[in-house]
């Protein structure tokens, strides 16, 4: 008898209790055949749930931040980094490094396939599970396996496009990989019929910052057109946020950053993020890499250079005035370490810093419960905007009042124009600005790669991107640059293990003709 294979990869379902709160609460379960499943409006919640929690495996999790942020200039060592983080970190790639590993990704994507193919014979075995709460759930499946695709492209460029659930042994594996342009239309697609049918909000602030709504669908759009360079459509799907009455949205005060939004989670700024708890999900990956009460010193820190001097994106001279002089971020988000020259992590590992008023010294306090992680918030949606609008040519002053809108509430300091007009007349300094401001707003969220290869796309050459990375190497990166030096060799090898699971794959090209490097 068939089996639900994607309940047993995940070792258990979720089970939605009548508490709101508690409906991401693991409970282990053994194996449940297929006849006895799928026949209540109770066990399609358990099932889609079950896809949100696969997110949050230390394997996806742990590969977000990896191919996010690894690469980027935002990341050097820190503290007992792992052999195969340290040689990606390094730019030493070869296919059998672990972080080249796709699986738990289309452990989350079965899970949602699992769940649209069955759930709609539901519809006609429950009563109460009626057709629109049917489609209003696609909409969230959907979304969720539209992001696992979207990092998966990112960081493989091609991978198998998979629609189907795996439940019958006799089904043929051996799936050859889609072009990038085809998984991104197809994600598209499925996100404008989510648009449909989502829900604009849930009965609690936990269910409207852990599920998918219809503005984090917008978000997940926007970031789909960036990278797709349709930059009209990006600003259309950014709007349509910015501009929403119901969203109740709005920016932290920037002092409060730390606590309410790293901190506490499920801010008001929040738009969607991973939800984790103490007892039964905790957010390891966070903690290893960034640290918490017991290990202040993760395996990450941010690369001293870029710290001071002319390559750090804080204290910078920008024409007639200078950029974050006093910017809260460069001592939320990071750490000097006492008596060192290393800069740890405080984002999500800190729960408070406390300066003392006249000697600006900072007191560092540091969390000792989980932290969820946020995939998208308000933020970054006028700074989606703002690259769109830049690409365009258009709108200039747009563009710093979009900037100046993310950037104010963090330098509250500064006089009330902020960012100066006249200091960015031009496309290559907006540019600029773009990036500094991106990186200092979001470090370590595992954005930063991406957006040095959405520069490096544009131009088809990896060199605007070496600009940046390189800056953080020692001797300014020689080797590394030589190992980047074409634009196959910024996605990762399709992994050995997956080439022998599935032979109609093909090697990244650039793997291909140098072997292991």
């Amino acid at each position: 008898m068939k089996k639900l294979v994607y309940i047993l990869t995940i070792a258990g379902l979720i089970l939605i209790s009548s508490g709101c709160e508690n409906w991401l609460d693991i409970r282990p379960e053994s194996e449940i055949v297929l006849d006895d499943f799928w026949q209540n409006e109770s066990q399609v919640n358990q099932v889609m749930a079950a896809c949100y929690r696969s997110i949050t495996e230390p394997d996806v999790m742990s590969r977000m931040l990896v191919w996010g942020e690894l690469r980027s200039d935002n990341v050097t060592y820190g503290r007992n980094m792992p052999a195969d983080m340290y040689k990606m970190l390094n730019v030493d790639i070869s296919a059998d490094n672990g972080y080249c590993h796709w699986g738990a990704f289309y452990t989350v994507i079965n899970n949602c396939n699992n769940f649209l193919h069955y759930a709609p014979g539901v519809v006609e075995k429950d009563a109460n599970f009626t057709e629109s709460k049917l489609h209003a759930m696609e909409a969230e499946v959907l979304t969720l396996r539209a992001l696992m695709y979207f990092y998966l492209v990112r960081a493989f460029e091609k991978v198998p496009w998979v629609n189907q659930p795996s439940i019958d042994d006799a089904q043929d594996y051996r799936i050859p990989q889609s072009s990038e342009d085809l998984i991104l239309d197809n994600l598209i697609n499925d996100l404008q019929t989510a648009l449909k049918f989502s829900r604009d909000n849930y009965e609690t602030n936990t269910y409207n910052k852990g599920r998918i709504t219809t503005n984090a669908i917008r978000a997940l759009l926007a970031d789909i057109y960036l990278w797709k360079e349709d930059y009209n459509k990006t600003v259309e799907m950014c709007d349509q946020i910015l501009n929403d009455p119901e969203s109740e949205l709005e920016l932290e005060q920037g002092e409060n950053v730390i606590s309410k939004v790293f901190y506490q989670g499920n801010s008001v700024e929040s738009i969607f993020e991973l939800q984790f708890d103490d007892d039964l999900m905790y957010n390891w990956i966070v903690r290893d890499y960034f640290g918490d009460y017991g290990n202040q010193a993760g395996q990450w820190s941010f690369p001293g250079v870029l710290v001071t001097g002319k390559f750090s994106p804080f204290n910078y001279n920008a024409g007639s005035s200078k950029e974050s002089k006093k910017d809260l971020r460069e001592k939320d988000f990071l750490r000097q370490e006492t008596g060192g020259d290393s800069y740890y992590v405080f984002k999500y590992a800190g729960a408070q810093r406390v300066e003392n008023a006249t000697t600006e010294v900072s007191t560092y306090y540091y969390r000792n419960v989980t932290a969820n992680w946020i995939v998208y918030r308000l933020s970054e949606i006028y700074l989606m905007k703002a690259e769109a609008l830049i690409q365009l040519e258009s709108n200039y002053e747009g563009v710093i009042d979009l900037l100046n809108t993310v950037y104010m509430r963090s330098n509250i300091e500064e006089d009330e124009q902020g960012l100066l007009p006249e200091n960015y007349n031009s496309k290559l300094k907006l540019d600029e600005l773009y990036m500094r401001e991106r990186q200092r707003e979001l470090m370590f969220e595992g954005k930063r790669w991406f957006d040095l290869m959405r520069l490096a796309r544009r131009v088809d050459s990896p060199a605007p991107l070496l600009s940046y990375v390189t800056k953080k190497f020692t001797g300014g990166g020689g080797s590394q640059s030589t190992k980047m030096s074409v634009m196959d060799a910024l996605y990762l090898p399709v992994h050995t293990d997956e080439l022998k699971a599935n032979s109609a794959l093909v090697q990244n090209e650039f793997y291909k003709v140098t072997g292991e490097n």
